[in-house]
Parts: C-alpha cells; sequence; structure tokens
C-alpha cells in the first residue's frame, strides 16, 4: 500500500490517506470510527493497514459515534494513544461523552477527527463542528492541503500529550476527498502492548465534586495551549499591501492564494490552523497592520465574529462579501477580494455560472437512483403497493435505502437522522390515525434503532418495523458491522442477528424474509401491520454490490433477464412502477440492459404477463 511507503518517499494520497498515515507516524494504539462519508476511508484505510503491520494497533468499526469516541478514549486514559474518527452529525452522537472527557483530560495522545460537509454533499445537514470545540472547551485545527494534513494528524498527538487535553482535527469532503503528493515521516516501530491500569477516581470520575476542580483545570489547560499557539509555526504571516489583510482558515488558506495569483495581487495574509484557542493576541497584531480585514471560512463566521471584538473594519460572510452557504471555491474568494480592493475578476464569473445553467437544462435529469439488483428496490416496491391501498406514514432513515424518496416508489416520508425512524415512529403512533410503516437499514439499526425499538415495546407503541438487511454498511464503502460476524481487520468475530436483538427487545412479531421474495415480503408486511403492536419484518439479502463482486470473485457467471416482445403488453410495471435500472425503453418497448442486470429476478416475479425470463446463452 502506498500509505505504507518509506520515510522520506513522496506518495500521492487521498486526504482521509493522508490523515491515516500521520495516525500511523505517530504511533496511534487504537483506532475506532463508525463509517460515514467524507470519513470513511480513514478507517477505511487503518483497517487494512492492520492486516499488514500486525500487532501494531487495534482497529474497529464500532457500533456508533459514542461507542467509537469511548474505544478511543479508554486507550488514552490508560495512557496508550487513541483516535477515532466520523462525519460531522457523528459527533452529536458522541458530544456526550466529548464535554465530560474535556474535564477529565487525554492522558495518551487522544484526536477526534471531524470530517465536515459543506455543500452537503452525502449529509442532511452543514453544521460547523468548530462550534463544538469553543461549547466542549477542546482545542480544534485544521490544515490547507493534503501535506499539513498528515502532518497536523501527528502534531495533534503530541500536542493532546502535552497540554493533556482530547484535540479536535476538523477536515471536510473537499479536504478529505482531494489528492497530493504528501513526504512521508518515519513510522515507528512498535507493538500494542497491555499495561497496568492506574486508577485516578478523582480525575476520571466526573461527579460534581471533582468536576468543579477539573473546570479549572480546564481552563489553566487552554490558556497555556493559547500561550503555546501564539507561537506556533502553523499559524503564519504573510507580508503585502496593507489595504487588505486576509485571515486564511485551514483550506481556505489555499483559495486564497490562488485568488490572489489570478488577481495579480500581493496582500498580507494570517493563515490559521488553530481554531480554537484563537491566537488572539497574533490576531489582534495583524488586524492593527492592516487597513481592512477580510476573513474566509468555511461553514460559519467564527474566527469573524472574534476578530469583530478587535476591529469594525472586518468583512467576510456577515458583511455579504462571502456566502453564508455551501462550500468556497477560488472563484468565490477571489470575487469577495476584488469587490472590496473595487476591481475587475479575471473573469467574469456570474456569466460562466449562468450560462452553465442554461447549458445544463439541456441535459436529462439524472437523479441518484438504487443499484440494478439492489434488495432495498423490491420491498419499496411493495411498500408503494400497500401504501396506494391503505393510508400509511412511512418514516425512514440515513443510508443508501433513503433513496427510497425519490419517484416511483415515493416511499420515505421522514429521514432526520440515525435511528429517528424508529423514535419518530413511536410518537406517530401516539398522534395519528394512519398505518406506519418504517424502515431502517441494518447498519443503523445497530447504530442507533434498537434503544427505540425498546422504547416503543415498553410504551405500547404500534407499528411496523422493516429493517432493510444487506449485509453491509452500504452507503459508505462496505464495512462490516455486528450483524455480519467480520471485524475492521477481516478476521472473524460474533455475528449478533437482527431478528434475535428485536424478540429480546420484547417484540413479539418478527419474521424474516427474502428482499427478492416478492410476494412474501408483501405477505410478511400485511400480516405486520395487522398486528396489535410493534412488528418487525427483517427483509435480508446481500447488497447487490457485494453479490456481483463475489460471484465474479470466484468466476461465476449470471445469465442475464430478457423481455420476451411477444408477450409484453408494455403495461410498465418492469421500468415504470418497479423502475429497475437495467430496464429500459427501445422505442416504445422495454428492454433489460445484459450489461446491468444482476440477474435477481424481481422483474420476472413482478411482471403480470410472464413476459421476462433468464436469456438462453
Amino acid at each position: 500500500m502506498h500509505v505504507l511507503g518509506s520515510e522520506g518517499e513522496k506518495a500521492f494520497l487521498l486526504g482521509n490517506e493522508a490523515i491515516a498515515r500521520g495516525a500511523l507516524e505517530a504511533g496511534v494504539d487504537v483506532f475506532a470510527c463508525y463509517p460515514g462519508t467524507p470519513s470513511s476511508e480513514i478507517g477505511d484505510t487503518l483497517a487494512k493497514v492492520s492486516k499488514l503491520l500486525k500487532d501494531f494497533m487495534h482497529v474497529e468499526y464500532s457500533t456508533n459515534e459514542k461507542v467509537a469516541f469511548e474505544v478511543a478514549m479508554g486507550a488514552s486514559l490508560a495512557g496508550k494513544r487513541g483516535m477515532c474518527a466520523m462525519k460531522h452529525v457523528g459527533v452529536n452522537v458522541a458530544s456526550d461523552a466529548l464535554f465530560s472527557f474535556a474535564y477529565i483530560g487525554a492522558v495518551g495522545g487522544f484526536v477526534l477527527v471531524t470530517a465536515d460537509d459543506p455543500f452537503m454533499h452525502s449529509s442532511q445537514n452543514e453544521q460547523d463542528n468548530r462550534w463544538y470545540g469553543l461549547s466542549a472547551k477542546v482545542p480544534v485545527f485544521e490544515a490547507h492541503s493534503v501535506q499539513e494534513l498528515k502532518d497536523l494528524t501527528k502534531e495533534c498527538f503530541e500536542i493532546s500529550e502535552k497540554f493533556g487535553l482530547p484535540v479536535i482535527l476538523r477536515t471536510y469532503t473537499r479536504l478529505s476527498h482531494a489528492r497530493g503528493i504528501v513526504r512521508l515521516g518515519k513510522i515507528p516501530e512498535k507493538k500494542l502492548e497491555k499495561v497496568e491500569w492506574v486508577a485516578k477516581p478523582e480525575k476520571f470520575v466526573v461527579l460534581p465534586s471533582n468536576a468543579r476542580k477539573l473546570k479549572l483545570e480546564l481552563e489553566k489547560k487552554l490558556k497555556n495551549l493559547q500561550d503555546f499557539l501564539e507561537r506556533w509555526e502553523r499559524n503564519w504571516v504573510e507580508d503585502g499591501d496593507s489595504r487588505l489583510g486576509i485571515i486564511a482558515c485551514g483550506l481556505s488558506y489555499s483559495y486564497v492564494k490562488d485568488a490572489l495569483k489570478r488577481l495579480n495581487l500581493n496582500l498580507p495574509i494570517l493563515k490559521l490552523s488553530s481554531m480554537h484557542p484563537l491566537p488572539m493576541k497574533k490576531i489582534e497584531d495583524f488586524v492593527t497592520s492592516v487597513e481592512r480585514v477580510l476573513v474566509v471560512e468555511e461553514v460559519d463566521p467564527i474566527v469573524e465574529i472574534f476578530v469583530k471584538t478587535l476591529t469594525k473594519n472586518v468583512y467576510g460572510k456577515l458583511t455579504g462579501h462571502l456566502p453564508m452557504h455551501y462550500e468556497y471555491s477560488i472563484p468565490i474568494v477571489e470575487k469577495a477580494i476584488a469587490k472590496l480592493l473595487n476591481i475587475p475578476t479575471r473573469l467574469d464569473y456570474d456569466r460562466i455560472v449562468e450560462r452553465a445553467r442554461e447549458i445544463s437544462k439541456i441535459a436529462p435529469p439524472r437523479p441518484p437512483v438504487l443499484c440494478p439488483g439492489c434488495p432495498h428496490s423490491p420491498v419499496f416496491y411493495v411498500l408503494r403497493k400497500i401504501a396506494n391501498e391503505v393510508k400509511c406514514a412511512l418514516p425512514s432513515d440515513i443510508g443508501c435505502y433513503t433513496l427510497g424518496y425519490n419517484p416511483p416508489y415515493r416511499a420515505v416520508e421522514v429521514c432526520v437522522c440515525m435511528g429517528a425512524s424508529v423514535g419518530v415512529s413511536n410518537g406517530l403512533s401516539w398522534v395519528i390515525k394512519d398505518k406506519i410503516i418504517a424502515t431502517i437499514g441494518d447498519s443503523t439499526f445497530f447504530h442507533a434503532g434498537i434503544p427505540a425499538l425498546i422504547n416503543a415495546v415498553y410504551n405500547g407503541a404500534k407499528f411496523v418495523l422493516v429493517v432493510l438487511d444487506n449485509m453491509t454498511t452500504g452507503m459508505t464503502g462496505h464495512q462490516p458491522h455486528p450483524g455480519i460476524g467480520l471485524k475492521a481487520d477481516g478476521s472473524v468475530g460474533k455475528a449478533i442477528k437482527i431478528e434475535e436483538v428485536a424478540k429480546a427487545c420484547g417484540v413479539e412479531f418478527v419474521e424474516v424474509v427474502n428482499s427478492y421474495s416478492v410476494r412474501n415480503v408483501e405477505d410478511a408486511v400485511r400480516r405486520a401491520l395487522d398486528h396489535d403492536s410493534v412488528a418487525v419484518v427483517v427483509a435480508k439479502q446481500l447488497c447487490s454490490i457485494v453479490r456481483m463482486r463475489e460471484l465474479r470473485r470466484k468466476g461465476v457467471k449470471l445469465l442475464p433477464f430478457e423481455i420476451l416482445q411477444n408477450k409484453c403488453n408494455n403495461c410498465g410495471e418492469c421500468y415504470r412502477v418497479f423502475s429497475c435500472p437495467a430496464i429500459y425503453l427501445d422505442g416504445e418497448k422495454p428492454q433489460i440492459d445484459p450489461a446491468l442486470c444482476t440477474s435477481c429476478g424481481v422483474c420476472a416475479r413482478i411482471c403480470p404477463e410472464r413476459a421476462i425470463k433468464v436469456k438462453k446463452s
């Protein structure tokens, strides 16, 4: 693996791979995560590495982000280096432990990687997790390049140990998924060895009497850290024309440098990598050396708010010079600088954007769809059929199955956060007359669905929960979860059966059906609707991508299906109602693309004319 290159070599790394390499160079002992885009490749990379570097570290996919945080925290409390990674909304799940761990403080280095998602490429909100640093009193750092991301990851462990604090490393989609040439450092020769536990109950137990003392210690640690950050080499100043100074935070520094190059300008820049605590003396010195200041940061105007306490001549999001939403780009930053200096931009970017919109209207719409052979498709087909007959509320959850929102299924009516399909159904059951059919994925069920299911049984709610079990964490790259029986390094673990968990939660109606068996799915859901309490239907079938990959690896060649044109009456059930991506219209007649067909056979099962058969070789 290129991420395991030797010291001094250069490697072309993904941003998330650079984080993984930085953790390896830091000698990380325990890494835990719950996969979530745009953070997933950190865990995927370290999981692969753990197979090659035997006994170097422990790597795991945890059931959720709170557990992952606590696993890494446990390592830190024992004096080992712990790291966890998650997407930005995952920190919401882990925040309970985060706030208290700040009081306790790190013993071994502790790094929490939060991958924020400006523009919401794959997320339900655009939250800025720097606020967690301010609120939880935890330091937050950002990098401006893939190289610095690797180096900063390693340094975060050192800062954590030096000041006895957990550290947040904030990255974002554009940096996590960027690629760059990285000069590699040394991976230490080590083995993960167990140590004797050193109990410090007065420090590790956050009872109010202890917490009151620990809060004062935390404030001292942050003050010492802030003094250090005033001199820290990753916060630097570049000289230039004092008419306008720019404070550039993390990746925004790269946008600023390119924008200035396009405008042929030399302006002073204060590049910041410490988002909290801010080096306020350094900022004050910079602000007083220029006439006006532009603050460039993603996503919220956090630094801008602080700079406003020093000068009124500060511009950015709050003044409308930079947008309050979505991610930045070089043209966006260039336009802000040009506007403040009353000069033209290199190109007419507004016209370019407008022209792009005009051209895009010519292209046919191509919304994201479930894959050919996806086991969720027949389930949503059934749910839409039932909902057309019986008025139903259809809450769902976070995962690739959220695409059941799109036509023709329209089988997702609520989607908030992990596990909320079950929690929301609890509430709906007491206030609406209609039937309720909730859907949740297998990994999501383990992540956050179980407590809400217990709550439903305990309180006597009534709804149907369909667990879409495709035996993988499909949306984030097919990572294992507790239901599969495989661990991060590929070794065998204990498989936890969803149906057994549901029964242990007190659910009396629990059935397992094959997702491809449309009639069985429909029969089970209809009977579940008649049950007088919570009912669980586990629709089980391997993700089609994983299934096809395994078959190809084994050399198994599947015969695709075909539509017998002499029997087809073009009713549209296969392409309009079921909507398999492998079926398309050729003129007025549907055809099956053999290159896309996964031979799941669902289309043949739903065809009212029995006009779909296996194609003869």
